[in-house]
């Protein structure tokens, strides 16, 4: 069988249960996405799809990436920008810069390239059900930043450590926890503000 038609046959089984996805489903989801960005032409159309679809199956990702290292510089500069003021519009930033409307985006799209029900990616109720289960296996895995790398991201590295901040801290990690039944960020921080521990609800975005 191919990705396709495991793909289906999956749709098949979730539709013979009323339309019920079980937690377990979101695995299967992604490493069948991954199989199709994998035999894509171009996958650098899909680094988020292919960054969710690592750090899933992983306990940690500690060795660095484009797409973690800007997540962690985006994070640093939304820290920075509302440092002690606005701390909704900072959930609200961090939860755009984790990515996961991207990611709904990217599957809708190479979905839709496959010839594939895109039903998942384009109804929110659907969608919300898809992030819940993500962000449950996502739960205590953290990104954890690549502060003595000295390979080819040498230099992003030191310009993340160097952005202009209002205080000498750096984000050690970042990880989705689970807090009431609700999908929350937490980064911790390095520096003048060690052990420092920021949190914030997760947001689903509604499209």
């Amino acid at each position: 069988m191919t990705t396709k038609d495991h793909i289906k046959e999956w749709f098949s089984r979730v539709s013979e249960r009323g339309g019920y996805i079980e937690k377990q489903d979101i695995i299967f989801l992604m490493v069948q996405a991954r199989h199709l960005i994998e035999n894509h032409p171009d996958i650098s159309k899909y680094k988020t799809i292919e960054f969710y679809s690592d750090w899933i199956v992983h306990t940690k990702l500690d060795r660095p990436s484009d797409m973690r290292l800007a997540i962690f510089r985006d994070i640093t500069n939304a820290l920075s920008k509302y440092w002690k003021s606005d701390a909704r519009a900072l959930h609200g930033e961090i939860s755009k810069i984790i990515g996961l409307n991207s990611l709904r985006k990217e599957l809708a799209s190479l979905f839709q390239e496959n010839d594939l029900n895109m039903e998942l990616f384009s109804n929110h109720e659907n969608w919300k059900t898809i992030a819940g289960a993500l962000t449950y296996f996502l739960q205590n895995k953290p990104l954890v930043f690549p502060l003595e790398n000295k390979g080819k991201f040498k230099t992003s590295i030191k310009a993340i450590m160097t952005l202009e901040k209002p205080a000498d801290f750096w984000i050690k990690n970042l990880s989705i926890i689970g807090i009431n039944d609700r999908p929350h960020w937490c980064f911790e921080l390095g520096g003048e503000k060690n052990t420092t521990k920021i949190v914030g609800e997760l947001f689903i975005e509604k499209f």
